[in-house]
């Protein structure tokens, strides 16, 4: 194995293992814990952002993907049809296009709805009356369609993980 090759190896699986981790902690935990949190949880996405989350999940991301489409070109020799019409090809296809999706879909639904929900929050502390409140429901809309973005991407990353775990059998 070239050097070459273990770094992509090494990124790939590490950047791909915390964006995976990444995503299933915020769906599943993490903002299910803000909503039921209520006007107090955009305190708690204002810390996660504070902290970089917002920055380092897409970047881990394109490592992510990054490396695996170097690998792919590796293994199959140059994007040769023979290989990516195996079995073997086509798994790793198909979980590299769901991890594209998944990027697609947090970058263009998932991250830009949090962001905006998190300055809709901020403005609506100085506000009173029907205002605050017109401003609170577009946030709880906000994050709604945030957590749906991210639950879908949840999925895709799972599809993806089970993809690479599996191509090599197939």
């Amino acid at each position: 194995m070239t050097a070459l090759l273990l770094a992509l190896r090494l990124a790939h699986i590490v950047s791909g293992a915390l964006w995976v981790g990444f995503v299933i902690l915020t769906t599943f935990y993490v903002i299910p814990s803000i909503q039921e949190a209520g006007p107090e949880g955009g305190k708690v996405m204002a810390a996660l952002q504070r902290r970089g989350i917002m920055t380092v999940t897409p970047i881990l991301a394109i490592a992510t993907l990054i490396s695996g489409i170097g690998l792919y070109w590796w293994l199959s020799g140059g994007f040769k049809p023979e290989f990516m019409s195996s079995g073997t090809g086509i798994t790793f296809g198909a979980g590299g296009l769901a991890a594209i999706i998944a990027y697609v879909v947090g970058m263009a639904v998932m991250r830009p709805s949090m962001l905006r929900a998190m300055a809709l929050m901020q403005q609506a502390g100085a506000l009173e009356g029907a205002e605050r409140e017109a401003r609170v429901a577009e946030v709880a809309r906000l994050r709604a369609r945030g957590a749906a973005a991210a639950r879908a991407v949840a999925v895709l990353l799972i599809v993806a993980v089970s993809a690479m775990a599996v191509a090599r059998y197939v």
